[in-house]
């Protein structure tokens, strides 16, 4: 019996690790004729016998289609996509993506490769292999390479470089056997300090140049410094986004409030003269950094301040301390007076838990206790219109409620986001007012920046 476990205990030991190594497969769409890579993706690409796109480990999903144009974005693992041979493709890279070519190709009918902002596309494999294209187009731009450690054998080429980039090709051999018609065609193009070196030039086997340098003025002694750096600023924002993908940042929120005479029941209300007006008169603004920042996942902490005037429905309101419990009570509604309304400011102390991807959905989770803060901006307001030149527009301000008002505050929000930009909900779990007081717990929603 125990021979047994100890060979079911090796077993579970052998097998988790496989289980490890699953893969996420799917066929590429006969249809499909540009791949792009986008938001720190990366993708390796290799002769197959059957188009097919695979990824280390459990994926949500294997890009997006779109016409004939799939987009990959970042994702834990790197992606392989094996291709038949004769197949025509383009890639685009952007935003610090890598595209890998590896291995020997049997000629694709057409491949164009493009590079853009700080991505890189490069081509390796063993001594004999080499990339095999009929039409083939290099384009590079915004400090972004194209770079090819193993010959590129072509027929018909294209090929440019500007802003800053670099195409360096070990070796390039213009072949006649790839053209379509026989003839072989090969262009150049430089722009903005645009780099292209060709290495080892051949036309059909034959040595034409050890070495060609197509470069726009200054452009060599610019690069040597430009490409270099640019290299290390890739590696290093990759690594810290993949470390580090939330920022330290700054919340703008603005939307309605109200209140309600129980926590949560602010969309109802209340009645009588403490009922106000549901008004976009919330503002929040908050500054938080990451305490604990991980892929998926941070904790937050901050500091802000909070805003808010509640517009009652009554006219004329003023505050009765000498009621049980003392309340705000409807005036006598004196000559001119327009509207009444009681302004707060509050110093917060945010806690934020945030769920997703900071640049894509992510959605929060944020306490926010805060201390009340009276001033010459809080307070009662009555706002009178001018009549009959007795008297001119003018706002009384009474402060005498301040010493009412709940010290404390205590919220819960919660918030939806696409990017930087998304809705929240905040609810009051204190009063805004202290004991003896009517209880009026506040709501506030809107947008958040």
């Amino acid at each position: 019996m125990k021979q047994t476990i100890k060979t079911v205990a090796l077993l579970a030991t052998l097998t988790l690790p496989v289980m490890g190594w699953a893969q996420s497969s799917q066929l590429l769409p006969d249809n499909i004729t540009e791949i792009r890579l986008e938001d720190y993706a990366a993708l390796r690409v290799m002769q197959g016998d059957e188009n097919r796109l695979t990824v280390n480990g459990s994926a949500r999903q294997l890009g997006t289609y779109k016409g004939a144009r799939l987009t990959l974005k970042e994702t834990d693992n790197e992606a392989t996509l094996y291709l038949k041979p004769g197949r025509s493709m383009s890639f685009n890279t952007q935003d610090f993506s890598l595209l890998n070519l590896v291995g020997d190709f049997s000629p694709f009918d057409s491949l164009s490769l493009h590079a853009e902002d700080y991505s890189r596309i490069n081509y390796s494999g063993n001594d004999g292999d080499t990339l095999r294209i009929h039409n083939l187009t290099l384009k590079c731009e915004d400090y972004s390479r194209i770079v090819s450690s193993r010959p590129v054998q072509f027929g018909i080429g294209r090929h440019s470089a500007g802003d800053y980039s670099l195409i360096t090709l070990d070796a390039v051999d213009l072949n006649s056997r790839l053209a379509p018609d026989g003839v072989t065609e090969d262009l150049y193009t430089n722009s903005d300090f645009g780099r292209i070196n060709t290495g080892r030039y051949t036309v059909d086997g034959e040595l034409k140049h050890p070495r060609e340098e197509y470069d726009s003025d200054k452009a060599l002694e610019v690069m040597d410094h430009v490409t270099t750096a640019v290299g290390d600023l890739a590696r290093h924002a990759k690594k810290k986004v993949n470390r580090h993908p939330w920022d330290t940042e700054i919340d703008f929120a603005w939307g309605w409030n109200n209140w309600g005479d129980q926590i949560g029941s602010g969309f109802n209300g209340v009645d009588g003269a403490a009922g106000v007006n549901t008004t976009f008169h919330n503002i929040q603004l908050a500054v938080n950094v990451p305490v604990i920042n991980v892929s998926g996942f941070a904790l937050k902490a901050g500091l802000g301040l909070e805003w808010n005037r509640y517009v009652f429905n009554t006219p004329e309101v003023l505050f009765d301390p000498t009621a049980d419990p003392m309340a705000f009570v409807s005036g006598t509604w004196g000559a001119g007076v327009a509207s009444s309304y009681l302004k707060t400011c509050h110093v917060t102390v945010p806690v934020k838990l945030e769920f997703g991807n900071p640049d894509r959905w992510h959605v929060s989770l944020t306490a926010l206790p805060g201390l009340n803060w009276t001033g010459k901006n809080s307070g009662l307001r009555r706002h009178y219109n001018e009549v009959e030149a007795v008297m001119n527009e003018h706002t009384d301000k009474d402060r005498g409620v301040n010493r009412y008002l709940n010290p404390y505050m205590f919220d819960v929000r919660v918030a939806v986001q696409y990017s930087c930009m998304g809705v929240y909900l905040q609810l009051s779990t204190l009063s805004a007012f202290k004991n003896g007081c009517q209880e009026l717990y506040p709501i506030k929603f809107g947008i958040i920046l």
